[in-house]
């Protein structure tokens, strides 16, 4: 006899109603949708450590592109099936056209495709009054778990009629898939007397169930010369997140938390809702009482008559949750969305299911670092004076080189004054990143071992300098001895030859970084520092004829390097370094070809390294915004020497004074003309500090002096022209 049940992929309603069928009537033999090249797998669906949401992952290991997920929930149907087939003994294996053979249809894209077909079920869901499908089969289906009617014959019958709308025709991926799985019927039935049931998605049990009345030879016919490929499968953690439709996959789901509830709790899982709706605002400093809870769930039900749904529906549920404890506010809702519609749950999986060498190497180094995976958000702070943390950060370094971004380092960390001791990670765990690990087991059976050969490759194919100095830094913050050896190799002989000041510009802060975070990873790197002893004098050798002849856009490019560079070598602070840069600034400053932007910066870092005066200073500023020069000159010079954060001009009342002094030597109408000029300057700094300068303007504590009286009166005379100045 054969028995075939027609269910919605991770359909609490049809897990439930399954169950019960089961139950009733013990197979024989059970075939379930899925991927026969996994089959090896199922006996470890009931283990101790096997916590759903979780995923069969096969793929071909001749072509990592060639990979498919096939996930589980504690609620699909499938997943209910199979433990409970193995708890009972009951023969269990997948039924499905294998991954081999699917594989090698799409290979190279070739794939005979459906033509388009009108969606049945929406048109199914609009006779019903609902404009989404889902949210139909949901009602009609899924929502309530104890309907104890003959659903699948139900199922069966609709989609028996559906299929029989021909407005065009299966794929034949489709077709091939059901030849397969009724071969799989036939060979079930005659390695059996007894009872065969089928657990399938819903749209191939009409075709399913006619296998007897269909010629084996007709799909024989059909499945002759199919070429398969080699795969490999293992076990994976999945998460709700991913389960959803919303993630992209294809059979997902609207809601995996809701449906959770709806398995967990089938007698009053509107209830539950809403009162874990409830505790998930309190968490959150929102007020809600019991009363609330109650008043909910009264109004969800009265919202589920009003409808003519028998159990109240995520609709219901919402629109209760927003009328009651959101006093109508939907942005309280948004704090619990992720939580209860799409829940934040991570699946796990024994650490003896078998997987590639480098997965098994990763999650060794896992334990042994004792990181946790979740699909939350978490923030690591790390110490790397500590033998523990200094694990873990190369650890996590080694990931990014092979792709498996698992943590996101946070650069504004390292700009602390303890940033080299230092680091703050933000992690996050995704099931994609397990495809990304396994392809990259191609450079090695570690992890440490693939970053080594990775970086070595990409070194090999990098197109100079700058690309160089980061993957130096990649190595050295990974703790890859032997790569950091061999690129500083290859970044010697290419800065050797360099005599591009602006390339060699980009390799500074990089290197400087590495000698930075070297004491703080016990590395020896004086190899580095004899990089940067031949860099350094050529960059400041070749900075002036860079910028010289180039235009307001180009300048503006420079300009990020230039002040790159210059925090390089504040690093670094190295004498000899510092005598030739500042030599370098002095020569961009007085040259008359420097672009103006570029000089105006010049002077400015000049001062700042008090290597020119304040008397020198305001010279030079004299002679830029001078009548003879041209506004447009002017306006760069001016840009480029109060370029960056207003707090310089807080911190640093001098400038204020050269400033103050050039405005005070010109008369009104020469005043006038060079306004724009402060404006366009002063754009650039934020409403809050040019607020503050306004401030202190006014009250005299930057023009204040010790050799000069204040004149308070005068000063609010020129208040409302200072408030033009500063925007």
């Amino acid at each position: 006899m054969l028995f075939v049940y027609g269910i919605r992929h991770h359909g609490p309603g049809s897990a439930a109603s399954l169950r019960r069928a089961l139950e009733a009537a013990p197979p024989d033999v059970l075939l379930v949708e899925g991927p026969p090249d996994a089959d090896d797998l199922i006996s470890f669906a009931p283990h101790a450590d096997m916590a759903p949401p979780v995923a069969l992952l096969v793929y071909n290991p001749a072509n990592l592109k060639q990979a498919s997920f096939f996930p589980f929930a504690e609620f699909s149907p499938e997943w209910v099936a199979v433990i409970f087939a193995l708890e009972r003994g009951i023969p269990v294996r997948f039924m499905d056209l294998p991954m081999s053979h699917v594989f090698a249809l799409r290979d190279g894209d070739m794939v005979e495709r459906a033509g388009q077909r009108d969606d049945p079920f929406t048109q199914i869901a609009a006779m019903a009054g609902y404009e989404d499908p889902e949210r139909w089969w949901e009602s009609a289906f899924e929502r309530n778990t104890l309907h104890s009617g003959d659903t699948f014959g139900t199922v069966l019958e609709l989609m028996a009629a559906l299929r029989g709308n021909k407005n065009a025709p299966e794929s034949r991926e489709t077709l091939l898939r059901e030849a397969w799985m009724r071969q799989q019927i036939r060979a079930a039935q005659k390695a059996t007397s007894g009872t065969v049931a089928v657990v399938c998605g819903a749209w191939h049990a009409p075709v399913l169930a006619d296998t007897p009345h269909i010629k084996a030879a007709t799909d024989a016919a059909l499945l002759k010369g199919l070429k398969k490929v080699k795969t490999q499968s293992t076990w994976t953690p999945w998460t709700f997140e991913r389960l959803a439709r919303q993630s992209g996959y294809g059979a997902g789901v609207l809601a995996p938390a809701w449906y959770r509830v709806l398995w967990q709790y089938p007698e009053n899982p509107h209830a539950v809702w809403l009162s874990l709706a409830a505790r998930a605002l309190r968490t959150r400093g929102v007020e809600v009482a019991s009363a609330h809870v109650i008043e909910a769930v009264r109004l969800s039900e009265t919202l589920a008559s009003l409808r003519g749904t028998e159990q109240p529906g995520l609709d219901d549920l919402c629109e209760s949750a927003v009328s009651v404890m959101g006093a109508g506010s939907e942005s309280l809702l948004k704090l619990i969305e992720r939580e209860l519609v799409f829940g934040e749950v991570l699946g796990a999986v024994p650490e003896s299911v078998p997987s590639a060498p480098i997965k098994s190497d990763f999650e060794a180094e896992v334990k042994r670092c004792r990181l946790e995976r979740s699909s939350v958000k978490k923030v690591l702070a790390l110490d790397l004076r500590e033998a523990a943390h200094l694990r873990k950060s190369r650890f996590l370094h080694r990931l990014l080189i092979i792709g498996v971004p698992w943590g996101e380092p946070d650069a504004a960390s390292s700009e602390g004054k303890q940033g080299r001791f230092h680091e703050l990670w933000e992690l996050r765990w995704l099931p994609d990143y397990e495809i990304i690990l396994i392809e990259a087991g191609v450079w090695g059976n570690t992890v440490e071992e693939a970053a080594r050969y990775f970086i070595r490759h990409q070194a090999s194919e990098a197109p100079g300098l700058p690309v160089l100095s980061t993957l130096l830094g990649q190595a050295l913050k990974a703790d890859l001895p032997d790569v950091f050896d061999d690129l500083l190799g290859f970044l010697q002989s290419l800065s050797a030859a360099s005599n591009d000041a602006l390339y060699l510009a980009d390799t500074l802060l990089p290197l400087a970084e590495i000698l930075r975070y070297g004491s703080a990873r016990a590395l020896d790197t004086k190899a580095v520092a004899q990089v940067l002893d031949g860099i350094v004098p050529r960059f400041c050798l070749h900075l002036p004829i860079a910028c010289r002849g180039i235009d307001e856009s180009a300048a503006a490019e420079v300009l990020k390097q230039i002040l790159a560079a210059n925090r390089a070598l504040g690093i670094l602070n190295h004498a000899a370094f510092d005598r030739q840069w500042a030599d370098t600034l002095r020569v961009l400053a007085e040259n008359d070809g420097t672009a103006p932007l570029l000089a105006g910066l010049a002077a400015r870092l000049s001062f700042d390294r008090q290597s020119k005066t304040a008397e020198q200073t305001a010279t030079g500023m004299n002679y830029h915004l001078a009548r003879a020069q041209s506004p447009s000159a002017a306006a760069q010079w001016l840009e480029g020497f109060l370029f960056g954060s207003g707090l310089l001009l807080l911190h640093h009342p001098e400038l204020w004074h050269i400033i103050d002094g050039w405005l005070g030597s010109l008369t009104e109408e020469r005043f006038t003309e060079q306004l724009p000029l402060l404006r366009r300057a002063f754009s650039h700094y934020g409403g809050g500090e040019r607020e503050k300068l306004m401030v202190l303007a006014r009250e005299g504590k930057i023009f204040k002096t010790e050799e000069a009286t204040y004149d308070a009166v005068r000063a609010d005379s020129v208040e409302e022209v200072l408030r033009v100045m500063l925007g």
